[in-house]
């Protein structure tokens, strides 16, 4: 079928939307941003950096598109800056990152998309301070390309480190995610009506098998032989108590889009997330283990935490950005912990709550009103386009298994109220030398894996004074 396109930034984006799942607009993004009680001029005079690190990520990159030319849409084009940093993939990704040059120079988005990149895990490299180089490289080379357009916006032939204004910094991983989400996250940032936070991130969810108590895994497998085998209910389920069959289904099927999307959705980033008590959370609802905490995400509200960082989290630019601190230099960059020195084996995410807490900042938010996924299967759950059942027919309301069981009232939407009750909360449940320990789940030495079970103990939680 041929069609006739009015511009090439117009086929660019038919194109991206007919590459894959894209997660769908609340009611119009303009429509969305400007009656949902949103700032939408949070990132006024380019003070928003949008970054991403990606790698094979083909499947998400054509949501990611399309959600950066709406986010574009809906903030100004001059008013973000777009950093992408790509190395080692060999599916499309590079091919879509091409688009994705071409989409924002046509809109006049400002964007600096490295891809090839030199920095590749070597086979001795530690997995975190691998992860740690990539993300820093994402935010040195924004930087960079935020000093250099502002210099040329100011007219001088040469800007210096640290002439970069940008106040908030959103990472967004290989996730689906919604644009209008991102801008409720910014919401939370320092500006006029904001909360002041310095890290805000929605959930991230994902069918998991292994995290399933073990009878849940055995009726699973019962569940899929019946509906893509064929078999007989006692046949399945004399199948799935047999040790051997078993081990073969879970090889065999794990990540198995027709297993995935009968699973439930879990909550993902558990290595990370830590409660304003600094407990870790938990794959399944209620997710915390402290009671304000879990009551409000049972609700769909907004909680003060320690940390998190959960597919898509807008940081606050200024402590990592070179030239803004009386040294020059950031005052923070991702790093691998010093486990020599006793500092818990823990995600580079968690060591930048760490390092952002011994500055004597770092406060977080998570709002369980922004939801991504990591594959296709769960997001096509998360953004179900039912009619009628409000953005993401499945986050609630249903049974126990049914999504993610957080209840979200349908249109419940941003507004000041939200802030102001989530401060007179803030002010009841924290104090200001909470938490006075953290839960460490560490990397296994020699291991790539958590021991979520066995592996995790409080350790003294940092506080301000000199990072190590």
């Amino acid at each position: 079928m041929q069609h006739d396109y009015s511009s090439p930034l117009e086929e660019a984006l038919a194109v991206a939307n007919g590459g894959g799942f894209i997660v769908p607009c609340q009611g119009g993004d303009t429509l969305l941003a400007t009656q949902s009680g949103f700032n939408t001029s949070v990132c006024s005079e380019g003070s928003c950096i949008i970054a991403s690190n990606l790698h094979n990520s083909a499947e998400v990159l054509p949501n990611l598109i399309v959600q950066l030319a709406r986010l574009a849409h809906i903030l100004g084009p001059a008013n973000i800056l777009v950093s992408v940093y790509e190395s080692g993939s060999t599916d499309a990704t590079r091919q879509w990152l091409d688009l994705l040059r071409g989409v924002l120079s046509a809109l006049s988005v400002r964007h600096v998309i490295t891809s090839k990149g030199s920095l590749i895990r070597r086979r001795d490299q530690d997995r975190i301070a691998f992860l740690a180089s990539v993300r820093q490289a994402a935010v040195d080379q924004a930087a960079a390309a935020c000093d250099s357009y502002r210099a040329a916006a100011s007219g001088s032939s040469a800007g210096g480190a640290g002439t970069c204004t940008a106040s908030r910094l959103v990472f967004v991983n290989d996730v689906f995610f919604n644009a209008a989400d991102v801008v409720r996250l910014l919401q939370y940032g320092g500006g006029a009506g904001g909360g002041g936070y310095d890290v805000a991130c929605g959930m991230d969810f994902e069918p998991i098998l292994a995290d399933l108590p073990l009878a849940r895994q055995r009726d699973a497998m019962s569940a899929h032989l019946q509906r893509t085998w064929g078999l007989a209910e006692a046949t399945a389920t004399w199948l799935s108590s047999w040790p051997l069959a078993f081990r073969y289904w879970k090889k065999a099927y794990r990540r198995a889009p027709s297993l995935l999307r009968a699973l439930p959705l879990l909550f993902y980033d558990i290595w990370v997330a830590r409660d304003l008590t600094g407990g870790r959370l938990y794959r399944a609802a209620p997710y915390a283990a402290h009671a304000a905490t879990a009551k409000r995400l049972r609700a769909g509200l907004p909680v003060d935490m320690y940390c998190c960082w959960n597919g898509l989290v807008a940081l606050a630019a200024e402590p990592l950005l070179p030239g803004r601190g009386a040294s020059g230099a950031a005052s923070v960059r991702f790093r691998a912990g010093d486990v020599a020195a006793g500092e818990c084996a823990a995600s580079e995410c968690s060591l930048l709550c760490d390092d952002l807490r011994r500055l004597g900042r770092g406060a977080a938010v998570m709002d369980p009103g922004v939801l991504v996924a990591y594959r296709r299967v769960a997001a096509e759950r998360l953004f179900a386009d039912s009619e009628g059942a409000g953005r993401g027919g499945g986050r609630g309301g249903g049974g126990a298994d049914d999504y993610t069981g957080i209840e979200l009232e349908d249109g419940e939407g941003w507004g000041v109220e939200l802030l102001a009750e989530l401060a007179a909360w803030r002010r009841q449940h924290v104090s200001a030398d909470m938490p006075h320990t953290v839960e460490c789940c560490g990397l296994r030495p020699g291991s790539e894996g958590v021991d979520f079970e066995h592996g995790c103990a409080r350790v003294a939680a940092p506080h301000a004074g000199p990072a190590p």
